[in-house]
């Protein structure tokens, strides 16, 4: 019926043409036994567009939605501009170039570079091979093949510097069939969103999250954005983001939607739990009646006594062949979840890898140039720029701060008579007597040497003295042992406070190590304030 409708529309269509032409309608002519198939799809008749029309229209969004993931390639291996190439209609020997990393229109695919620059290309996206075309020794243009998720060839995408990328040869190496393999999905889930009606919505959805994704630079933020993301795209109740590492079979609820049972809310995910499987199968799960689950014993891990729902899917965040982290979906009531839907969230956490490892690679670099190699503990960089923030906070939201220095006594005379390897023993058990000490609120840091320090944000001095004491006393009681000997040793500490709104917060450190220096002349081991 749709397609006697369409050719009902296309003939109305006509009709209306030659009358505004001032044409006399013609006779009607008998219907033939089989009407040929219109040329125009049931949906573009209806809307009146034509095949032109409509490929110009999905060209210019295609180029629109891919802009945004190019720039963020661009940006992060400092190219000047990143061009996605496509094969020209049918022609596999034809590229055009139909999405940039620019403002406009894409560049003209015979005009862009050079001769032997667009033959490096089509070599490319022909022989499916990465290529580099250098200049001193330095790769200027970097080219990997394309192709859609379903397999078919596409394309490439070509990264141009203007002198040289700041990505090494080998991390372009390494990071371009991800790009690569992200800009198929997406220029993939561009034409399924075309050709099923039906999925658009969920479609669009996905492309905007795709942007989104890639815009988010965060962990904690895209951690929990996609958490909702993936509510809104299968039609869950609730969603939980896991953190796998494969090559320890064991992983962490990273996040987790604002109706995530508890019990999905922290915590490990072990490899003989439900997830834990599926993250080593590296397959996605889904039971549209999952109230057996509980009896396979945990979800997550091998206590948690399963979680009780009417739907579930367990969806894996695959790199290749190794999952690094999975999405779980999940309702309270059967059926709520189906096969379709379930789909959308594979595609979803497809489209997420890049940029969720990007941005645990890049939160990780940050930990690892803000913490104490030895301890553990924050370095020095980290403690001012945290020091900045405390007290200007105190002075926004009121109240009193405090700072308490700590160094250990006589931890020359540790050195000389055990050795270094002692002295960085002791240091580090110190360490974690102060960390496992305070709230998770305070800050905790390795100044340099064997001096430490801790700032408490809204703690008044009878607090800070009070934990100062109870903490040089767990220090005293504490033993490192080391080459069959128990070590023993003290610190001093010295307190200092600032008051919202005084004039204190220049001098907040150089008071606490006046008191510092005080209980270090005053006998060591004690608290001055």
């Amino acid at each position: 019926m749709l397609a006697v409708a369409a050719v009902g529309a296309l003939a109305g269509y006509l009709l209306g043409v030659r009358r505004r032409a001032g044409e006399a309608p013609p006779a009607p002519a008998p219907p033939p036994a089989a009407p040929p198939r219109p040329s125009l799809s049931p949906v573009q008749v209806l809307r009146g567009e034509d095949l032109a029309g409509l490929a110009e229209r999905d060209a210019r969004e295609l180029a629109e939605e891919l802009r945004p993931y190019l720039m963020d390639v661009a940006r992060q291996h400092g190219a000047a501009e990143v061009t996605l190439w496509r094969h020209a209609g049918g022609d596999r020997n034809a590229l055009d170039i139909v999405a940039w990393s620019g403002d406009g229109l894409p560049p003209a695919a015979a005009t862009w570079g050079t001769v032997p620059e667009r033959a490096l290309v089509a070599w490319s996206a022909a022989e499916q091979m990465v290529g580099f075309e250098r200049r001193d020794d330095e790769p200027r243009i970097a080219i990997c093949p394309v192709r859609f998720a379903s397999g078919e060839a596409a394309g490439a995408i070509v990264l141009a510097a203007t002198d040289r990328f700041t990505s090494t040869r080998d991390s372009l190496r390494d990071w371009l069939p991800r790009h690569a393999a992200q800009v198929g999905r997406l220029a993939s889930l561009f034409a399924t969103r075309n050709e099923v009606a039906r999925q658009s919505r969920f479609t669009r959805a996905l492309l905007r999250i795709a942007r989104d994704l890639q815009r988010a630079h965060e962990p904690d933020a895209l951690e929990r954005a996609l958490c909702d993301y993936a509510v809104e795209v299968t039609g869950g109740e609730f969603a939980v983001l896991l953190r796998w590492d494969a090559a320890q079979r064991t992983g962490c609820v990273a996040a987790h939607s604002a109706h995530a049972p508890w019990a999905m809310r922290d915590g490990v995910v072990t490899p003989s739990s439900v997830a834990g499987a599926a993250c080593i199968d590296g397959s996605a799960s889904f039971w549209e009646d999952a109230r057996f689950l509980a009896e396979r014993g945990g979800l997550l891990r091998d206590d948690d006594g399963g979680v009780v729902a009417g739907s579930m899917a367990v969806l894996p965040m695959m790199r290749g062949t190794t999952a690094i982290g999975a999405i779980v979906v999940g309702a309270t009531q059967l059926g709520v979840l189906r096969a379709l839907e379930i789909r959308n969230g594979s595609v979803l956490s497809a489209l997420a890898v890049n940029a969720l490892e990007a941005s645990w690679e890049l939160a990780e670099t940050s930990r690892r140039s803000r913490t104490d190699a030895l301890t553990g503990l924050w370095n020095r960089r980290h403690f001012d720029e945290q020091l900045e923030r405390v007290l200007n906070e105190t002075d926004r939201f009121g109240g009193t701060s405090a700072l308490v220095l700590c160094d250990l006594d006589f931890f020359k005379k540790v050195n000389d008579t055990y050795g270094h390897d002692a002295g960085d023993a002791v240091l580090q058990q110190v360490a974690t007597v102060l960390r496992d000490g305070v709230r998770t609120v305070d800050i905790c840091a390795r100044l340099g040497g064997e001096e430490l320090a801790l700032l408490l944000p809204q703690t008044a001095m009878d607090g800070a003295m009070e934990l100062a004491e109870r903490l040089r006393q767990a220090v005293e009681a504490a033993t490192v042992p080391h080459d069959g000997v128990a070590i023993r040793v003290t610190v001093s500490m010295g307190v200092a406070i600032y008051s919202a709104g005084s004039d204190g917060k220049g001098t907040l450190f150089k008071r606490a190590d006046e008191n510092l220096y005080a209980a270090k002349h005053g006998g060591r081991n004690r608290v001055v304030g």
